[in-house]
């Protein structure tokens, strides 16, 4: 996997004043830390993160970052473990960078796509999919865009579930192997209309009762 250049800068802590402020200033914080690095306050341009995301279609990239600052300069191998958005508007608040190496595998979620068209949808089958990501395990340059499911051969009532996907050599899956990820279900039949009310036949019981009950109102 192709590792994607980012440059970062050695800030103070600052609460959510400075934090405001460092946003007003065109740029985002960010922590940067590790499974043997202490966090370490940094901020990122915002201007250049944004048009890094941009380019990229896949939420597991590998980030060199190349942090500024205190008179030194650190390049890390970093993947973004969290990126905080304002609900309202989306503005990046906060990036959360940890450090990887390139050599130890690590637990990361991949997306699952679709390929083919589903022989059971075709007889008009509805093709369903349960989960659309699956739990891999594998070495930071193995992480796949996705992992493909064909689901030509599926005829209605089938499923594919997580001990049925081909993931490419060196890609652990970690997901439940009985977890169901795509199904074809029968389709939808109409719902059958009530039948209207049978008008009363000439003589029945229910034609005598309401007669009854007509002459007795009126003998009161």
């Amino acid at each position: 996997m192709e590792q994607v250049a980012l440059e970062g800068f050695f800030r103070e802590p600052s609460g959510k004043g400075g934090a405001r402020t460092l946003r007003r200033a065109g740029s985002i914080p960010a922590i940067f830390y590790g499974p043997e690095t202490d966090p370490i306050p940094i901020q990122v341009t915002k201007k250049s993160l944004e048009k890094t995301l941009k380019k990229q279609n896949n939420e597991n990239i590998l980030y060199q970052l190349t942090i500024k600052g205190d008179k030194k300069e650190t390049v890390k191998t970093v993947m973004l473990k969290e990126l905080q958005k304002n609900p309202i508007d989306q503005e990046i608040l906060h990036l959360d960078f940890f450090e990887v190496s390139l050599f130890k595998e690590i637990d990361v979620t991949v997306g699952l796509k679709v390929v083919g068209k589903a022989s059971g949808v075709e007889q008009g089958g509805i093709l369903q999919e349960i989960s659309r990501d699956v739990e891999i395990r594998c070495l930071p340059t193995q992480i796949p865009n996705h992992i493909e499911v064909d689901v030509s051969a599926l005829e209605i009532g089938d499923s594919i579930h997580v001990k049925d996907l081909k993931p490419p050599e060196g890609i652990q899956v970690l997901s439940d192997v009985n977890q169901t990820l795509i199904t074809v279900v029968p389709p939808i039949a109409e719902e059958e209309k009530p039948a209207a009310e049978a008008e009363p036949v000439e003589g029945s019981e229910v034609e005598v009762a309401k007669k009854g009950k007509a002459k007795t109102e009126e003998e009161e």
